[in-house]
C-alpha cells in the first residue's frame, strides 16, 4: 500500500514539472509584460478597492454586509494559506528545487541553476496564496452576483497562469489554490447569507 501511494505521489510530481516546465519555457515578450502585469496586485487592487468603497456607500444595508465580509474572506483565505497550509505541506518552490526554471525575481528574469538555487531563500510553495486569493474572491462572489463575479474567474485565471510563468509556483500549486478558494469562498457566502438572515429578524 506505501509502496502505491509513493508511486502515485511520484507520478503526480512528475506531471507537475512536467506541466510547468510546458507553460514556464512558452515564452514570448508579450507573455513577459502582461503576466508581470497581471501577478502585481498593487496594479489592479486600487481599482477593486474603489469599487468596493462606491458599493459600501451606494449599495443596500445587504450589500455592504456582503461587500465587508467578502473582505474577511479574502483575508483570511491568505492567512489560511500562508500560516497553515504552506507550513503543513512544506513544499518548496520550484525555482528552489528545480534548473532552467525562468524566474521573475526583483525586476529581472533569471534563469536558476545550481549556484543560484544554492544562495537563494528556501520558501514555500503549496498552494499558492495568490491562487487562493484569488479563487476565494471569485467563488465568494458567485454565490452573490454571478455576474460580477465573470471577470473575476478570468482575472483568477490569468493570475494562476502568471505564478507559473514567472517561476514561482507549480501548476498543482494553483490548482490547490482553486479548490481551497471554492472551499473557502462558498464557506463564507453560507456563513455571510446567515448573518444577514439573522440582522434581518433582528431589525
Amino acid at each position: 500500500m506505501d509502496t502505491q501511494l509513493e508511486y502515485i505521489f511520484q507520478f503526480l510530481h512528475q506531471l507537475d514539472v512536467k506541466l510547468f516546465f510546458l507553460i514556464n519555457q512558452t515564452r514570448s515578450h508579450f507573455l513577459d509584460m502582461v503576466m508581470v502585469t497581471v501577478s502585481d496586485f498593487g496594479f489592479f487592487a486600487p481599482f477593486i478597492a474603489a469599487f468596493i468603497l462606491y458599493r459600501l456607500v451606494k449599495g443596500s444595508n445587504r450589500e455592504r454586509v456582503m461587500w465587508i465580509i467578502g473582505i474577511v474572506a479574502i483575508v483570511t483565505s491568505d492567512a489560511l494559506c500562508a500560516r497553515v497550509l504552506k507550513p503543513l505541506v512544506g513544499r518548496m518552490r520550484p525555482y528552489v528545487s528545480l534548473d532552467n526554471v525562468f524566474l521573475y525575481k526583483s525586476g529581472k528574469w533569471i534563469v536558476t541553476n545550481p549556484a543560484f538555487r544554492s544562495s537563494v531563500k528556501k520558501s514555500l510553495s503549496w498552494p499558492s496564496c495568490h491562487s487562493t486569493n484569488m479563487w476565494t474572491a471569485a467563488f465568494y462572489i458567485y454565490g452573490w452576483k454571478k455576474i460580477y463575479a465573470i471577470p473575476v474567474f478570468v482575472l483568477a485565471f490569468l493570475v494562476s497562469y502568471s505564478r507559473i510563468y514567472l517561476g514561482v509556483h507549480y501548476p498543482f500549486d494553483c490548482i490547490g489554490g482553486l479548490f481551497i478558494g471554492l472551499a473557502w469562498g462558498s464557506l463564507l457566502v453560507l456563513i455571510a447569507k446567515k448573518m444577514i438572515d439573522l440582522l434581518s429578524d433582528v431589525c
